[in-house]
């Protein structure tokens, strides 16, 4: 083989450098493109079924307001009318408030829309979140009907995946979690608890109406559930009851990583 001359080499790092910054430089898909593609993908999702109008406003210099229209699927099952359109919709709806930076993490799969809409509390800030707009008053069944909506229209692709792990997830109740999916009756997530990481510290946060499930699938941690502390780590699972106090800690070197159920009224 020919050795290359260092003035040769010197030429093709350089013309490398030139692309990289030229790439880096590149902007990515503006929110309208990334709104029609999950707009274009939900019109094959079953969760189409049923009409509904909600907005979408992507807050920044280059954000905007949006609305998506669901008419329903068509008598013969054919693919549901989804349109996206400019603006916001003129009769009160649902609007969900996100940024461009989050709307990217959602489209790249890096973060999912439940993770990026959790918190602990209402009045907790996050990344994206659901607004109802003046004059909107739905009935008590909406939310439990919208939640899984959500996770079904901004998730692409059949069958949905979600991707967990500790670079798609954020700190929630004080570890690092990523939501998989919530219905009426169902809550379902991973967490990582770091060391010296605290969940459910606050006690305001630590009783549930309904049941919890841990499932450890990674590590160790401590968990005091009912005034009892209890060493738990991969390959056990520990119950809480509705109504009881729980909190987690880990004291140890190695993340500890958990799956989380609760069910039952009131999930």
């Amino acid at each position: 083989m020919k050795k290359q001359s260092g003035t040769a080499s010197l030429a093709i790092l350089a013309c490398g450098l030139i692309f990289a910054a030229a790439a880096a430089e590149m902007p990515g898909r503006s929110p309208e493109e990334i709104l029609l593609s999950f707009v274009e993908d939900f019109r094959s999702d079953p969760a189409a079924g049923e009409p509904i109008v909600f907005g979408v406003a992507v807050k920044g210099p280059e954000g905007g307001n949006w609305h998506v229209v669901v008419s329903g699927r068509g008598e013969n099952g054919e693919a549901a009318e989804v349109d996206l359109r400019k603006g916001l919709s003129a009769s009160p709806s649902v609007l969900y408030t996100l940024d461009l930076a989050t709307l990217r993490k959602i489209d790249s799969g890096e973060m999912n829309a439940l993770t990026a809409m959790g918190k602990a509390r209402a009045s907790d800030p996050a990344p994206m979140d659901i607004e109802l707009m003046p004059g909107f008053k739905p009935d008590p069944a909406f939310f439990g009907r919208f939640i899984p909506f959500t996770f079904h229209f901004w998730t692409r692709g059949f069958p949905e995946v979600v991707s967990f792990g500790g670079p798609h997830s954020r700190e929630v109740h004080g570890a690092n979690a990523v939501v998989f999916y919530y219905e009426r009756g169902l809550r379902s997530a991973w967490a990582q608890i770091e060391k010296d990481q605290h969940v459910n510290s606050d006690p305001k946060d630590q009783i549930n109406p309904f049941p919890t499930m841990i499932i450890g699938i990674r590590g160790r941690a401590v968990a005091k559930i009912g005034g009892v502390e209890k060493e738990f780590h991969a390959g056990q699972m520990v119950f809480i009851p509705a109504g009881v106090a729980h909190e987690a800690w880990n004291p140890y070197d190695e993340p500890a990583e958990i799956i989380l159920l609760m069910f039952g009224e009131g999930a």
